[in-house]
């Protein structure tokens, strides 16, 4: 057994249809499709291989303990990029996905899943990258230069998604439950 799972903020549906058309819209124009083949989400925790039903189960049952958290609003605006190679709709940091990533991050990191030397958090929407060159970024950095984007949502839950082989699969939505009702560690002197 081995599956691929990946741990990430869905926005609603319209926000996500408007991201899909720029999307569709930067495809066309400047031939670059990889993003494509990825739902449209914000990275919480990157992909990784789960290779045992035991291995699944505890990163499950991780990801449910980070999951005490509060709702709170989430902000996408305007573009920028990784030099040359990826363009993106910026997520204003705040508190609250913060905190989330954090607990994502706590929760796992007894698994080991994923290197020691990652990049430090930046949550955005990737609208292109992988396929999009060094002259075809610069392009796109110069058509949207002077363009405005800005959607705000709400956000009460995150999802995982599982990779089939060839796409992306939603897979399970895990809601937010009140940080009031979290368990407290057991301990010998109580």
């Amino acid at each position: 057994m081995e599956n691929l799972f990946l741990v990430c903020l869905i926005p609603p549906k319209d926000v996500v249809d408007d991201i899909h058309d720029l999307r569709n819209f930067i495809s066309e124009k400047f031939t670059v499709f990889e993003s494509l083949k990825r739902p449209v989400h914000l990275t919480l925790y990157d992909p990784v291989r789960i290779t045992s039903l035991s291995q699944e189960e505890n990163f499950f049952s991780a990801l449910n303990n980070a999951s005490y958290s509060e709702s709170f609003d989430q902000i996408l605006l305007n573009f920028n990029s990784f030099p040359e190679h990826t363009f993106y709709i910026d997520a204003e940091q705040n508190q609250g996905i913060i905190n989330l990533k954090k607990q994502i991050d706590e929760e796992l990191k007894p698994m080991k899943l994923v290197e020691k030397n990652r990049l430090k958090f930046k949550p955005h929407v990737t609208l292109a990258f992988r396929d999009l060159k060094p002259e075809v970024y610069r392009e796109l950095i110069t058509e949207f230069k002077d363009r405005k984007f800005k959607r705000k949502f709400l956000v009460s839950a995150f999802s995982v998604y599982k990779h089939d082989g060839k796409t992306w699969q939603a897979f399970k939505e895990i809601p937010f439950k009140s940080p009031s009702e979290k368990p407290k560690p057991l301990t010998l002197f109580g």
